[in-house]
């Protein structure tokens, strides 16, 4: 009889949200809360499988009116492959049934798995060093507290006693705050604080998609054999992520430690760029983990104590960001004392902290990386001593490819494209390293010595380790991984736009496009880049943009193409320094900007540490940078001058007014003038020195005001620009289709801070491309008629 199974899309029908469909589902199925939350969007599982027609259709409908968009699948009937036997290895011995064996690395696993995993007891010496060091981190905590309580202590026996130490009867206002009020309130509030991080903080976002077992029967089966024959109980949960790195920890923290369930999280590139040897090598070395049952427990008390002093000693604290408003919106003597003596107290507080941090974290790093050899020895007998330097190697080229492709996709997200699968775009990225790419990696793998700090041994140590077992390995397969996932496509789908999730990226209304679209135009613009450096002999900066649009000076109008060229290429040193210089100064205007207007307010703010604000000494700098009026801005003048005339010389001065990028030079005042507002706005996210001013916060909105009106008004200036480089018929459609939401003026000033940021990241681009494709053709033009470039 046929069966099916429902499972959900990871989608809400139109016109239904996550809390109406949470209430449809309490009602209708009388789950519990906690198993509506794993059926609410974006969850992509099976909810129920092995049905009948009836029953299949007629869960489909009752999900389908709560809400949720599911779909109806037939249910393949698949065998569970049995252990492998005496009787069945022998059959092995023909030639159909070695074809048939080797036609599943799940099946050659399930073989070589039977002979058994060799186990190894700790020595007792490492397992008193390691209790040791577990209960010294331990103790660590529990100092901290011991001195919080002989703190408040003291205060209590201070104030209950101050009066045995004084002589003379307290009388006055003075002296009743000074002997009473000041350590009675910065100390009650000091010690509040001082317990502050005995509290639990925010939990962190969940970085992974948890996977239905019931959608990859064969991987749950090969990791559970895996488990066993290690001596491990398997996970109890598997999760999917778009890093490239696998792990097992502890399902729910503190529960999981003492059950001992646990989670294994796999990165999907691992699957995508490993053979099904050294995938299945990896997840043996975090299996090993895990056979050190007492080291796994210590690891855990000793992690989290780590976790737990640099997130007291570094992390952002709500409370004290509200201590902060609290002292700056009072001016009183009284209270703003208090707060110094308490914000003194809590940043010794943080001071201690941090240094415990640091005594934990040494004590417990070498047992760290003794553990990492332990785990290594799993993954060497598994996958074999030799395999064991080739994954290192492919570990490596993996990371390093995530780092490329990442910034090619967010370069790519500038023009509205996106990659659709990003753990196979990683894949194929390493597949395309050539034999000096490969070198360069190889000689990674010899750089670096392990140091006392470092929490994992450095990679040729783990090799030499691996390699001095001798292990000749128990299962050898260079099939991809990806062949022991059934749906390993979806899963790289969903793990990408998970991943843009979690950054905050808007990818509904983008193009997502396979890896080779994204390479391409990615190669593009590199290659353009490349080609504009080369043509301007490497002189080039993003800002500010060369005054192109400005009318030649008579001696420039006469030099000839070579000569233009000769002059760009003597001057070129100097040429380099002063646009660095002038990108300098566009930073420097936006903190003289900033530093003025709260001057203007009598809000004293410097320059920087070392450099106090001087009305009469920066202001008319201020000016001088506006007006082009410095010297590295006007050697720029003529540098501007130079390139006008060469281009002119090689497309034909008539041409020049069709040309983007003499329109976008035109826009260039108000874009460093949106930089300035943006960034002034920007400032005062960070400006905890001065924010005891009223006023400030008035300040603050009219700064917003101001960038919301700067990018409205640049916007509308960009809409008259015609080009054909990006998407839109103009810049300003671009600038629209990049950043929706500033085509809604009804968003207040604060939002517009955001949209400030990628208006100006965004214009940067479209001026990059239009100068790199007129760098293109300029050039070509040039080694049509023989003239030498800056770099002949």
């Amino acid at each position: 009889m046929e069966t099916y199974r429902v499972r959900l899309a990871g989608e809400a029908l139109p016109g239904h949200t996550p809390e109406s469909i949470a209430e449809a589902l309490l009602r209708q199925l009388k789950l519990r809360p906690t198993q509506v939350q794993t059926m609410l969007p974006p969850a992509r599982r099976v909810v129920k499988a092995g049905l009948n027609h009836d029953e299949a259709d007629h869960l489909h409908q009752i999900l389908t009116l709560a809400g949720l968009a599911v779909h109806k699948e037939k249910q393949a009937v698949t065998a569970d492959i049995p252990s492998a036997s005496p009787a069945a290895t022998s059959a092995t011995s023909s030639p159909a049934a070695a074809t048939a064996t080797t036609a599943d690395p799940l099946s050659d696993l399930v073989t070589s798995l039977a002979r058994g995993f060799p186990r190894r007891r700790p020595s007792p010496g490492y397992a008193l060093r390691l209790v040791l060091v577990t209960l010294c981190c331990v103790l660590i905590p529990l100092l901290y507290l011991a001195m919080v309580t002989l703190f408040g202590y003291g205060l209590v026996w201070y104030l209950w006693h101050v009066h045995d130490f004084t002589s003379f009867h307290v009388r006055g206002f003075w002296p009743m705050f000074v002997l009473y009020a000041l350590p009675g309130a910065s100390g009650a509030l000091l010690l509040l604080f001082l317990l502050r991080p005995m509290l639990p903080m925010g939990a962190t976002r969940e970085r992974s998609l948890l996977l239905d077992p019931g959608e990859e029967p064969r991987l749950l089966q090969a990791i559970h054999r895996l488990a066993e024959a290690i001596g491990i109980r398997p996970p109890v949960a598997l999760r999917l992520s778009n890093e490239v790195n696998a792990s097992v920890h502890f399902e729910g923290g503190w529960a999981g430690f003492f059950n001992g369930r646990k989670v294994l999280t796999i990165g999907l590139p691992l699957v995508a760029g490993l053979s099904s040897q050294q995938f299945l090598g990896v997840l043996a070395h975090e299996f090993g983990h895990f056979a050190q049952r007492l080291g796994m427990r210590c690891s855990f008390l000793i992690n989290h104590v780590n976790a737990w002093l640099y997130q007291r000693a570094h992390r952002p604290d709500p409370w004290v960001e509200r201590l902060e408003q609290w002292a700056h919106e009072n001016d009183e003597f009284v209270v703003r004392t208090i707060m110094i003596v308490t914000r003194a107290g809590i940043g010794g507080s943080r001071l201690l902290l941090a240094g415990l941090f640091q005594l934990s974290f040494r004590l417990s790093q070498s047992l760290s990386r003794q553990m990492e050899f332990d785990a290594d020895r799993y993954e060497a007998v598994l996958a074999g001593s030799t395999a064991f330097g080739d994954t290192a190697l492919r570990l490596r080229a993996l990371a390093r490819a995530f780092g490329e492709v990442d910034k090619r996709n967010a370069s790519t997200w500038r023009e509205h494209k996106l990659l659709r699968d990003m753990p196979q775009a990683v894949a194929a990225q390493v597949d395309g390293y050539d034999t000096s790419a490969w070198a360069t990696l190889r000689r990674g793998l010899g750089y670096g010595t392990t140091r006392y700090w470092d929490s994992h041994p450095a990679d040729l140590e783990r090799i030499r380790h691996a390699q001095s077992l001798q292990a000749p390995g128990m299962f050898s397969d260079a099939r991809p991984a990806a062949v022991l996932f059934d749906r390993f496509v979806e899963h790289c789908r969903d793990a990408t736009r998970a991943y843009y999730r979690l950054l905050g990226v808007d990818f509904r209304n983008a193009e997502l496009c396979d890896t080779e679209i994204v390479t391409r135009l990615g190669a593009q613009r590199d290659d353009a880049h490349s080609d504009l450096r080369r043509w301007t002999g490497r002189q080039w900066h993003a800002r500010p943009w060369l005054p192109l649009q400005r009318p030649l000076p008579d001696d420039l109008g006469k030099l000839s193409w070579q000569a233009c060229i000769d002059e760009l290429r003597l001057h070129s040193p100097a040429i380099t320094q002063d646009w660095a210089k002038a990108e300098q100064e566009a930073g420097r205007r936006a903190r003289i900007a900033f530093a003025g207007l709260l001057e203007r307010h009598g809000i004293p703010f410097p320059l920087s540490r070392v450099e106090g604000f001087d009305e009469q000494r920066h202001l008319p700098e201020y000016q001088r940078i506006i007006d082009w009026q410095t010297p590295s801005r006007q050697a720029l003048l003529r540098t501007a001058g130079l390139y006008r005339r060469r281009i002119e010389l090689a497309l034909g001065a008539a041409n020049l007014r069709h040309e983007p990028l003499f329109a976008l030079s035109t826009l260039y005042a108000d874009v460093e003038s949106l930089q300035e507002a943006w960034i002034v706005a920007s400032q005062f996210e960070g400006t905890g020195d001065v924010a005891q001013h009223k006023g400030l916060e008035r300040i603050r909105q009219d700064a917003m005001i101001a960038c919301q009106e700067h990018s409205l008004r640049l916007l509308r200036k960009c809409d008259d620009i015609p080009q054909n480089l990006l998407d839109g018929d103009s810049i300003g459609g671009y600038l629209r289709r990049r950043c929706p939401r500033a085509a809604q003026p009804s968003d207040g000033p604060t939002e517009f801070v955001a949209i400030a940021g990628t208006l100006l990241d965004s214009l940067g681009h479209a001026y990059r491309l239009a100068f790199s494709t007129l760098a293109q053709r300029c050039a070509q033009a040039e080694r049509a008629h023989g003239i030498a470039g800056i770099e002949n």
